[in-house]
């Protein structure tokens, strides 16, 4: 969802930058024929520098710093209007787009500030002709009723801001995340196993080790205890996991008491002391449905760079070891019912 977000961002970027230049540059044509030079050139600039900052942005990426000089131009336009009055002083109602641009562009406090040091120009501005220091285009009540609507503008920009970053927050939370361990989902952990092979296919990441995990026994809870106990048991293991590897490290929930861990740059012998510490964790703590786990480790490159081999070979070795803690717990029973 966030990704979503962020191309309708950049897709606003680009509208903004090509649309508004170009009713810049027909303005500034327009004030050069009126020889209104000053504006005229002022606004020429200003938009080919905001085209330049598009084209620099496909190169460096940096969203925050191209809506950053976006905002800064803008910031420097709607206080020349305000100065010059724009063509037959119609400039001032082009303040009312920058509550929309900055919400939609940068995160709620950083628009709140952007939205704050303008109003507090136009104030400065209005300060400075009060006083007879500055001539502006707009007299004293023009201003007033100018900056009143614009607060207006801002607040319905705020709080519309806020339900749909928020909703957009709660979905993407959703969308990403397995509701009753707080791990992640299927879906979103095998995306980012497929962006971690990728990242070492292009040299960017040395190794990943993925870690296939099942619960042995899990099912004696549920027949004891019911499913809602089973649930909290769920919940604790997947918290044990969560705070017994780094957060860099990547755990998700991928079936009923399954788990896959991507570990970045691993050494397999750390890991599996790691899950060895966390196996008798578990099986310490729940030594009532003798609860243990069986995990499977295989590392890329090294084995393969293939995704649904890597799967296949960690589950395989997963069940190796599931199938030798149920010989073990077989022959612990035999020699129990010999006694």
């Amino acid at each position: 969802m966030i990704t979503y977000f962020k191309d309708y961002q950049e897709k606003l970027l680009y509208s903004i930058t090509f649309v508004g230049s170009g009713f810049t540059y027909l303005y500034g044509g327009v004030h050069l024929y009126n020889g209104d030079y000053f504006i005229g050139i002022c606004e020429i600039i200003l938009s080919t520098l905001a085209v330049i900052n598009v084209f620099l942005y496909k190169y460096h990426k940096n969203f925050d710093l191209a809506a950053d000089i976006i905002l800064v131009l803008m910031f420097a336009v709607l206080n020349l209007l305000i100065i010059t009055g724009g063509l037959e002083r119609t400039g001032i109602f082009w303040i009312y787009t920058f509550p929309l641009l900055a919400f939609f562009l940068k995160s709620i406090k950083k628009a709140f500030i952007w939205n704050g040091i303008l109003f507090f120009s136009f104030l400065f501005l209005t300060f400075m002709q009060k006083s007879g220091f500055l001539r502006i285009s707009y007299s004293f009540i023009e201003m007033r009723q100018a900056l009143s609507a614009y607060l207006a503008v801002f607040l319905i920009a705020f709080f519309y801001s806020y339900i749909l970053k928020s909703l957009n927050k709660n979905l993407w939370k959703a969308s990403i995340y397995d509701p009753l361990t707080d791990l992640y989902n299927r879906k979103y952990i095998y995306q980012s196993l497929e962006l971690e092979i990728e990242r070492i296919k292009r040299g960017l990441r040395e190794t990943v080790c993925i870690v296939y995990i099942d619960l042995d026994n899990f099912k004696v809870v549920n027949d004891m205890d019911g499913h809602i106990t089973g649930d909290k048991v769920l919940k604790k293991v997947s918290h044990i996991l969560r705070n017994n590897f780094r957060k860099v490290d990547l755990l998700g929930r991928v079936g009923g008491d399954e788990f896959l861990l991507l570990v970045e740059n691993c050494k397999i012998e750390k890991i599996e002391n790691r899950l060895n510490k966390i196996k008798s964790e578990i099986e310490e703590r729940f030594e009532k449905y003798n609860l243990s786990l069986s995990y499977g480790i295989v590392k890329i490159p090294e084995e393969t760079e293939k995704m649904e081999k890597a799967l296949k070979m960690a589950d395989k070795r997963m069940y190796i070891m599931k199938n030798k803690h149920k010989k073990i717990e077989s022959i612990s029973n035999l020699k129990k019912t010999c006694k």
